[in-house]
Parts: C-alpha cells; sequence; structure tokens
C-alpha cells in the first residue's frame, strides 16, 4: 500500500467524520432557538444571530457554506465566548496536552514493566494478582476512581488540592486518575503480546542454544512485542482524550475536555465541530504514522499489503 493511497484514504477519513458530524450536531434543532428565548427576543435579532453565525438557509446550504470556509481556514465562531472557536480551542489545549502526555507515560512506566513480569511468571500468583488489579482498573468509571483520590488525598489527608491549575499539585490526581485507568488496559496487552511472542518459534530455539531468560528477553521477546503496542499505545492515548471529558471536570481542570462539557450544555456547535475535527485529525495522523512504522518495524505488512 503506497504512501499515497495512505494519505488519500486519511483525508476521506476526516472528510467523512466532519460531514457525519456536522449532519448529527444539526440534527439536534436550531441553536439559535436553544440559545435565545424565542418569546424574549425579536424576529429580528434571531435572524441577525443566524446570519452572523452562519446558520441561514438549508442544511445543505450550511454545510456547503462550512467545508468553503475549513478550506478558507476559518472554523466558525463561538456562540458562548463571542469569538473564533479556533481561538477558543488552543486556548484550552495546552492544558489538555499537559494532562494527557503525563498520563501517557505514567501508563507506559506501570503497564510496561508490571506486564512484562506477569507475563514472565505466567499463572503464578503475582500473575492472577495483577489480571485480577487490572480487571478491576479497566472495569472502574473514571468519575469513581476519581472521586475515591479526591475523598482520600484532599478530603481526609489533606495532601493534595481537589480542584484548579496552577501547580504540579493540581496535576496529581488528575493524571493518577487516567494513567491508572489506562495502565489497567495496557498491563493486559503488553502481558498478551509477550505470551504470544514466548511461543515463537525463535524463543524455544534460543532456550534450546542455553540462553538465560533476560538474554531471550531482550534479544527475542522485546523485539517481537513491541509490534502490537506500536498498534494500540496510539488508540489508549485518544481514550485518555475522551476521558479528559468526565476527569477535567471532576478536578475542575480548564482543558479542551471540560470545554466540550461546556459547548454541549450551551449548543456551542462551532466549538464543538472544532474539538471533534481537531481529535479526529491527531487520531487519522497517528494511526497513518503507526501504519507507516508498523510497516518498517515488521516488513511482512508491507510485503503482504503489495501482494
Amino acid at each position: 500500500m503506497s504512501l499515497a493511497f495512505r494519505v488519500l484514504r486519511a483525508i476521506i477519513s476526516l472528510w467523512l467524520i466532519v460531514t457525519l458530524v456536522f449532519v448529527a450536531l444539526r440534527a439536534t434543532g436550531d441553536p439559535i432557538t436553544a440559545i435565545f428565548d424565542p418569546d424574549n427576543t425579536s424576529r429580528a435579532a434571531l435572524e441577525s444571530y443566524r446570519q452572523q453565525w452562519g446558520y441561514t438557509g438549508t442544511v445543505l446550504d450550511q454545510y456547503l457554506a462550512y467545508v468553503a470556509s475549513l478550506l478558507r481556514g476559518e472554523f466558525g465562531f463561538s456562540t458562548m465566548a463571542n469569538r473564533p472557536a479556533l481561538d477558543v480551542v488552543m486556548e484550552r489545549l495546552p492544558a489538555t496536552l499537559q494532562l494527557v502526555g503525563l498520563s501517557a507515560l505514567l501508563m507506559i512506566l506501570v503497564g510496561l514493566p508490571v506486564g512484562t513480569i506477569a507475563a514472565m511468571r505466567a499463572g503464578s500468583p503475582l500473575d492472577r494478582f495483577v489480571m485480577s488489579f487490572s480487571t478491576v482498573g479497566f472495569a472502574l468509571p473514571n468519575f469513581v476512581l476519581a472521586l475515591g483520590l479526591i475523598l482520600l488525598l484532599s478530603v481526609n489527608l489533606h495532601l493534595l488540592p481537589s480542584n484548579g491549575i496552577g501547580s504540579w499539585q493540581n496535576l496529581v490526581m488528575p493524571v493518577l486518575t487516567i494513567g491508572l485507568s489506562k495502565a489497567a488496559i495496557f498491563t493486559r496487552f503488553v502481558r498478551s503480546a509477550i505470551l504470544d511472542t514466548l511461543r515463537l518459534q525463535c524463543v524455544v530455539s534460543a532456550r534450546a542454544r542455553g540462553l538465560t531468560e533476560w538474554q531471550i528477553f531482550w534479544r527475542h521477546i522485546i523485539t517481537n512485542a513491541v509490534l502490537p503496542l506500536v498498534t494500540i499505545t496510539p488508540l489508549l492515548v485518544g481514550a485518555m482524550v475522551a476521558a479528559g471529558a468526565v476527569v477535567e471536570s471532576v478536578f475542575g481542570w480548564p482543558g479542551v475536555g471540560r470545554l466540550i462539557v461546556d459547548a454541549v450544555a450551551q449548543r456551542d456547535l462551532a466549538v464543538l465541530q472544532m474539538i471533534i475535527m481537531l481529535i479526529a485529525v491527531v487520531m487519522i495522523t497517528t494511526n497513518l504514522i503507526v501504519d507507516l512504522a508498523y510497516a518498517k518495524l515488521d516488513p511482512r505488512t508491507a510485503a503482504a499489503a503489495a501482494h
């Protein structure tokens, strides 16, 4: 599969997402009458707002105007902030990137060694304990874990602030909430990938040659197990962004996730479309990079795609 085809597929995917999101949001009704009370607002004022924010004409007319504005680099006007939607989202983005970046680091630092140890000790009491812990972490909703951390570390022990931004202490509980919940999933994937690698013929042959377990691990296991982990890691990072909508609201963290909640509550379609499109661009670009990296790491994939 050529690079040009992959890029074309990514562009088509982005166009489909933009279209589906536009139609879904417009299907919820007229945002102007949801924002302003028609009984207390003149018809002329309502029409003026529709004209200003691009809600005039049929849905098809609005869609064509929206696509044309995207091609010009214009992403709509926020009804709740009364300024360009791009500016509103970019203002919140650094806080979310900080939260997601540290959460992803915690996920890898916890999930990689714990999953590896569990796989190398498969069937042992330690392995069963790790799998039980990861199952609980996977099933536990983010808001329950967040409230539990607030109750323990903020209300009872008075160690950390429960909300706000400004210091590293404000980051601890949000990062623990997102990072540990995704580390539970990542641990299971690491364990599964290493167990699959342990059954490979090269590992069996290495044991027959008398190599130690750690020599086998570094020469054969880790190099083969990293391939499926390259695929799953970006998906988990994307899930962190989605989890941020709840976690940021619980901890009062002023990021994109909390902005989504505010935009939904106030029917700010331009901001919602901007956020969803931004997430889509990041995910599609990441998957494209992963696809290329996977083909580079495993030439068999590229050979199979060529045939």
